[in-house]
């Protein structure tokens, strides 16, 4: 029969579940793989994917029961929980957006998708790791003033706890991770990523004169940072911002043409979530007059976004919207009427660049018509609304 551990730490305020682990397992004199090998079986290799994202529910409830603690406060641990605040759901089997990519592969992490604070393992009595640190918006430390780093200063090797030292150790050179403090950032900056932090915490975040659901508000923020580092217009939006309200606009290293800011690196995140904070104040207005100088209409804003918030559509349809205007039935039949006075008749070409792109009007208006082999759809459907 399976008994509680005699090891049961508490969860460290904010911490991640991988981290959870690693001290659980050091707690009871075993490496991690050795105690989830003892634990789960050696066949599951439970260190071959990221046990933060992707923890099933049997992992979390074992963990539960052996620490005598609620698998709630065990799930609280993982990225999922994140689900309704920061992201409307959780995908089990693929790429979340806003959390940072580990890749994962014979058991070693090939990107740098765990952050960390020096100052805080140092001066941590039980080094742990934080679970925004594992955020793409988290760059520096609130509470120190620092630059968060992602990879040992060293050997440049990403972060990986599970087969370190420790938590303060480099897996690979074994050599200290907290050496080399790293710089301070910004005030303006730093109270703008808390109140991020804070607003995942209360589940609603204020944006110029509302206050909207989390999850919105991040949507909106994770389309702008969309909208500078991808697209056709990205370079002129960046400079038009950086021109206007600050900032720095030089492009941010990429593999693919459409990749995903979340695998930019920590620097190049810094950069760009701080040209954020500058064209967010006083929503919407920085935002809409960056928008036109860069040339982007609504289209442009909302591509590849397919469900675009309210309080977002709100503001590039009443002013980015660069959609044609469409005369009425009247205003057709009267421009029709006065070209049959000045001209003998109305034409197609003579009505269209009156009104625009009503074509379907225009079909039903016009005294001539070029023969087609196949007739538009808009000519198929003025026709079958004459004959009804």
């Amino acid at each position: 029969m399976r008994q509680p551990w005699p090891y049961q730490p508490r969860p460290m305020p904010d911490e991640l579940l991988s981290s959870y682990v690693r001290r659980l397992a050091t707690g009871m004199g075993l490496k991690p793989i050795s105690f989830l090998n003892a634990v789960f079986g050696s066949t599951k290799n439970l260190l071959s994917q990221d046990l933060d994202n992707f923890a099933p529910e049997h992992f979390i409830d074992r963990i539960a029961f052996g620490v005598s603690r609620s698998p709630e406060e065990i799930s609280a641990c993982t990225l999922r929980a994140y689900a309704g605040l920061l992201i409307p759901s959780h995908n089990k089997a693929g790429r979340n957006p806003w959390l940072l990519p580990t890749t994962i592969d014979n058991n070693l992490r090939h990107r740098a998708g765990l952050q960390f604070c020096p100052t805080c393992l140092i001066t941590d009595t039980t080094p742990y790791f934080r679970r925004r640190w594992r955020l793409a918006f988290v760059t520096s430390c609130t509470e120190h003033g620092t630059m968060l780093r992602d990879r040992c200063p060293h050997c440049s090797s990403p972060v990986h706890p599970h087969v370190a030292l420790s938590a303060r150790h480099c897996f690979k050179c074994g050599k200290s991770i907290c050496e080399q403090t790293t710089g301070h950032t910004e005030h303006a900056h730093r109270e703008w990523q808390r109140l991020l932090e804070f607003s995942l915490m209360r589940g609603w975040t204020p944006l110029g004169d509302d206050d909207l659901p989390s999850t919105s508000a991040f949507a909106i923020i994770r389309q702008i940072a969309t909208l500078l580092v991808n697209g056709k217009r990205a370079g002129a939006f960046r400079a038009v911002i950086a021109r206007d309200w600050g900032g720095d606009p030089a492009p941010y290293p990429k593999s693919t043409s459409r990749q995903p800011f979340e695998y930019l690196e920590i620097s190049d995140r810094h950069r760009l979530f701080d040209m954020i904070e500058h064209v967010m104040r006083g929503w919407p207005f920085r935002f809409v007059h960056s928008c036109l100088e860069a040339g982007i209409c609504r289209s442009h804003a909302i591509k590849d976004m397919p469900n675009p918030p309210f309080a977002y559509e709100k503001v590039v349809r009443t002013f980015l919207d660069a959609a044609p205007y469409r005369s009425s039935e009247e205003e057709v039949a009267a421009a029709a009427d006065w070209l049959r006075r000045t001209r003998g008749k109305a034409t197609y070409r003579d009505l269209r660049s009156i009104c625009g792109e009503s074509r379907a009007a225009i079909y039903r208006h016009m005294d001539y018509e070029r023969k087609q082999k196949q007739p538009s759809r808009w000519r198929i459907e003025a026709m079958a609304s004459l004959q009804l």
